[in-house]
């Protein structure tokens, strides 16, 4: 009795695994279908689930972003050196950077644990995108989503359509990082350079976006 109850409680075992083998033989072109269609499927951010095609677009959206001439109607600034960039914006009243805007940070951290370095980054880019929202005077609030605000500052003039484009693709690689998205080295290094020229552009407003006559200071 015990026997015959222990090879049923084995068959039953075996039931769901060997259905699902059966089902996967028996419509493997139909799950073969499925699954290319997924590879496709749009997470938030506009983030595709195949994650090197997304890194290689976020690395085209970033020569075209680098490569697009400034609006003339900006003043001609000197450059802000990256080690006063913190200091010029504590003192606009904005919220300083974990890197002082220097993203080549996050490639050292990469090295080593590229998901944090992925976290960071996106750190930066809300960090970016909140202070950009307070220097053009656009109302937030503290739950606004970094997306809604990068649509807004679009809507104000403040980015331009590619620069938020460029935003959302590379904060939704971020969270598919965070989220358990399995990211080598070379992606999250890839990630992060293509996101410098946001950070170049954000360095340049911190000049351009404010009429106080701003100057570096004098070398030592």
């Amino acid at each position: 009795m015990d026997i015959a109850r222990l090879v049923l409680e084995y068959v039953r075992a075996l039931v769901w695994p060997l259905t699902v083998f059966a089902l996967s033989v028996s419509y493997r072109s139909e799950i073969k279908s499925v699954l290319g269609r997924l590879k496709k499927v749009v997470l938030p951010g506009d983030v595709s689930l195949d994650l090197q095609e997304e890194v290689h677009k976020v690395q085209q959206l970033s020569e075209k972003v680098e490569s697009t001439p400034q609006p003339d109607d900006r003043k001609k600034t000197p450059g802000i050196p990256l080690t006063e960039a913190n200091a010029r914006m504590i003192e606009l009243g904005l919220r300083p950077s974990p890197s002082g805007l220097d993203l080549s940070y996050y490639d050292t951290v990469a090295e080593s644990d590229p998901i944090l370095a992925l976290a960071g980054l996106r750190i930066e880019l809300e960090t970016m995108t909140r202070n950009l929202a307070t220097g053009f005077k656009i109302e937030t609030k503290p739950y606004d989503s970094i997306y809604r605000l990068l649509s807004r500052l679009r809507e104000a003039g403040a980015i331009t359509p590619d620069q938020m484009k460029l935003a959302k693709r590379v904060l939704g690689l971020c969270n598919q990082a965070i989220h358990g998205k399995a990211v080598s080295r070379e992606q999250a290094i890839d990630v992060i350079n293509a996101a410098s020229v946001l950070a170049k552009d954000f360095l340049a407003w911190l000049g351009w976006g404010f009429d106080d006559n701003w100057k570096p200071s004098k070398s030592p």
